[in-house]
This record gives C-alpha cells, sequence and structure tokens, in this order.
C-alpha cells in the first residue's frame, strides 16, 4: 500500500540505478531539437505526435521506435547534451549512483565516432555531477543481432576509453535467434580487461537465455531476467550464484513481455530470494522514472520502505564500481536510508 508516508521516502531515498539507456532517456523535446539540428528526418514533427509512438505491439515494435528515434543523436556535441541532461533528471530523483547503457552499433553503423561519443557523454556527466548530478559509470551494449565478429572492435574501444568512464560491457537488442552462447569469447575478453559484465536475458527468450548467460558467460548481472521464474532450478541457481537481476516492471509490460500487473513476476522472484534491484530502462519510452517504478510497485505489489532498503543495497553491492567506490556507497546510503525512516517513521 502506498501511503503518504512511503510516498515521501520514495521521493526522498537515495537510489542507484543499473539498468538505465541513454538513448532511451532523451527528452521528446530534445529528440526533436536534435531532429532539426541534425537535418534527420522523423515520422514525427511535434511532441505530441512523438508521444503517440510510445505505444507498442511487442518487443519488436520497441526496438523499431527506439533504433528510428535514436538516429537523430549524431556528434559528440549530442551526447554531451543528453548526458547532461540525464544527470541532472537523476539528480532531481535523489539517484546517488547510475550505470547507464550506450548502445554502440546503433551509432557506429551510422559512422558516428564511438570515441567521440564516449567523450561527449563522460563530458556531459561530469558537468552535471558538479552541479550536483550522481557518479555515472558507461555500459557498453552491444546488439546482440549483428553478430559477434563485429563486436570486436566494440569492446576494443570500450576497453580503451575505461578512463571516460566505462566499468562494463552487456549484449542487448533482440534475443531471438541470438543466444548468448556466441558471445563466449567476447565476454572473456572483457573480463580478463576488468569490466564488468552484463546481460539482457530472459526478457523475450526463456530461461535458456539466462542459463548461457551466467554459465557460458559468467556475468554478475542480468538485465529483466523475470523468465527466470519458470524455471525452479535457475531461481536455485541465481540465489546461490548471487547473480542480481535488474527487472525493469513498467517495461516489461509496455513491450508485452507480460501482459498486465497482475501477471509480473517480480514479487514472486523476490520472494524466492533471487537478488533484484528496479530500474526504469527507457524512461522517455516508457513514460515512467525510477521513482515511479518505485511507486508502482509499492501499488501494485506491496512492497515496503524495508524492502525498498534491501533492493537498493542489493544494487549498490551490484555496481561495477571498484571496491572502495562501492563501499564508501553502501555506507552513504545505508545511512541516508536510516535517517529518512527515522524522520519519516517508515
Amino acid at each position: 500500500m502506498l501511503t503518504a508516508e512511503l510516498a515521501a521516502f520514495i521521493e526522498r531515498m537515495p537510489k542507484v540505478e543499473l539498468h538505465l539507456h541513454l538513448e532511451g532517456a532523451v527528452m521528446p523535446q530534445t529528440f526533436l531539437a536534435l531532429s532539426r539540428r541534425n537535418n534527420i528526418s522523423l515520422p514525427v514533427q511535434t511532441e505530441e505526435e512523438l508521444l503517440a509512438l510510445f505505444h507498442y505491439d511487442d518487443f519488436h515494435n520497441f526496438l523499431e521506435t527506439f533504433m528510428a528515434l535514436a538516429a537523430t543523436i549524431v556528434s559528440g556535441e549530442d551526447f554531451e547534451l543528453l548526458a547532461f541532461e540525464l544527470g541532472m533528471a537523476l539528480a532531481r530523483q535523489h539517484v546517488a549512483y547510475a550505470e547507464v547503457m550506450i548502445s554502440p552499433m546503433q551509432h557506429v553503423r551510422r559512422g558516428v565516432d564511438l570515441r567521440e561519443a564516449l567523450a561527449g557523454a563522460a563530458s556531459g556527466f561530469a558537468r552535471a555531477r558538479r552541479q550536483g548530478g550522481p557518479h555515472v559509470g558507461i555500459v557498453l551494449d552491444y546488439g546482440r543481432q549483428y553478430g559477434a565478429e563485429a563486436a570486436w572492435p566494440i569492446l576494443e574501444t570500450a576497453i580503451a576509453c575505461r578512463s571516460l568512464g566505462v566499468v562494463g560491457w552487456s549484449i542487448g537488442g533482440n534475443e531471438i535467434g541470438h543466444p548468448p552462447e556466441e558471445f563466449a569469447e567476447l565476454f572473456a575478453a572483457a573480463r580478463r580487461a576488468g569490466l564488468g559484465l552484463m546481460a539482457h536475458a530472459g526478457e523475450v527468450v526463456g530461461p535458456a537465455s539466462v542459463w548461457g548467460a551466467i554459465d557460458v558467460l559468467a556475468v554478475s548481472r542480468i538485465g529483466h531476467g523475470i523468465r527466470s521464474v519458470e524455471d525452479p532450478l535457475l531461481l536455485t541457481a541465481l540465489v546461490e550464484r548471487d547473480v542480481v537481476l535488474d527487472v525493469c516492471p513498467s517495461s516489461n509490460i509496455r513491450t508485452k513481455a507480460v501482459t498486465s500487473w497482475q501477471t509480473h513476476p517480480l514479487r514472486q522472484l523476490y520472494d524466492a530470494g533471487v537478488p533484484v534491484t528496479i530500474n526504469s530502462d527507457d524512461p522517455t519510452f516508457f513514460e515512467t522514472t525510477l521513482s515511479e517504478e518505485f511507486r508502482r510497485i509499492a501499488h501494485h505489489f506491496g512492497f515496503t520502505a524495508d524492502d525498498f532498503c534491501r533492493m537498493t543495497l542489493t544494487a549498490v553491492r551490484a555496481t561495477f564500481l571498484s571496491p572502495a567506490e562501492r563501499d564508501a556507497l553502501l555506507t552513504t546510503v545505508a545511512q541516508e536510508q536510516q535517517r529518512l525512516r527515522t524522520a519519516l517513521g517508515v
């Protein structure tokens, strides 16, 4: 039940977001401005028409919309603007730390210089941090539909740009027909280079996708992973191996990965002891925010302040920060949680 006290706690509590796409967080008016600035035509002309695009028949339809709008992002200056705006939006939600994904092949295949893009994003996040925004780590989320071979130069760039804040490597995109096993060598190389590892899995495809990600890719985090609930042995493995599921409830409903809030398995996963975090995924495309996700799961699933504190501390422990940075963040977040709970009586 979402009481006034719990709503106030959600609004003010320190948050950590681990599953957030930069391209999916661009404000509608910014997409339109980039379209004009870069002379990229869109199928819509106004913000109202653009908002009407955010209703999807299925996951594939969502991907088509995502790719069409991402085409407006061209230069390092564009990435700097997007990162700054996102950093300030996260600050307004009291986000203490975020890991933000960039989908490189959306841009490289159009001739965008990936190093320039990463430098722009790093500059934007740094500018936002100077104005009160959170520390942000960058994760490159490779679209698996482009094949493993084309990913090698992308991974090399990710490794070379660690000084710009690149902390992780992931695969995303269309799960169907592109199992994790194809990317085993890439993930082994990313691990050797010191990058954190995650993979989108178990969102559209069933438990086999998650098994491949944890057994073959040896990831510490799964993006979504909601179909893990279909395999009791997989649930046990996730608990025993402490693999974290970065769950994005509204995303799953809007892409029709699940049919409704009533059928979403978040509560079942959490009650089974699987480590979960709460995330907004593509907040513009799913008309949500991280704060709104917490409000919605309080309303639909009865989660409490205890649960939200636990989920947030799980997120801190699952970050790709260095051990020292992680420990410092854990202390800061835990102390602020307790202070707020005492002040608000939750």
